[in-house]
């Protein structure tokens, strides 16, 4: 068989050393993906166990534009806490992301081509998503 260079790739597990000799490094790469697939097919039922659940929904909400002025400026402020849980970090790498320290989080992305505030939440358990819920907790937060 031969590689992309023209030399001869030897398909096999022989020593390494030889002329042009590819193959373990890639075998190997593949039994390494094939184990990874098979212990993660074999424990699927336990994945969502082992790392826990995600609910992540999204919500858009219409803003003036006196509402929009106003909630940019909030934006740029780092708050430390978000209705009663204590905000554990703020990224702004796309809007604004209120890491919580219960492990949930609530983002607020202005659009770009419209005007609303697009809310991503996410949590560790359904209670705690109706907590951030993006139709009541995270709504208040933007208009209030």
């Amino acid at each position: 068989m031969a590689g992309r260079d023209g030399r001869r790739v030897h398909v096999c597990q022989c020593p390494p050393g030889r002329a042009g000799h590819r193959a373990p490094r890639v075998v190997g790469a593949a039994k390494w993906s094939l184990t990874v697939a098979s212990r993660l097919a074999n424990n699927w039922p336990n994945l969502f166990a082992d790392v826990g659940s995600s609910y992540p929904p999204r919500e858009n909400f219409r803003l003036t534009p006196e509402v929009k002025q106003k909630f940019t400026e909030k934006l740029r402020r780092d708050p430390s806490e978000f209705h009663g849980i204590k905000v554990a970090s703020a990224v702004r790498t796309d809007g604004l992301k209120l890491v919580l320290a219960n492990g949930s989080w609530v983002c607020y992305r202005l659009s770009g081509t419209e005007p609303v505030v697009r809310v991503y939440c996410e949590a560790r358990s359904r209670e705690d998503l109706a907590k951030l819920s993006a139709t009541a907790t995270a709504k208040a937060w933007i208009f209030d």
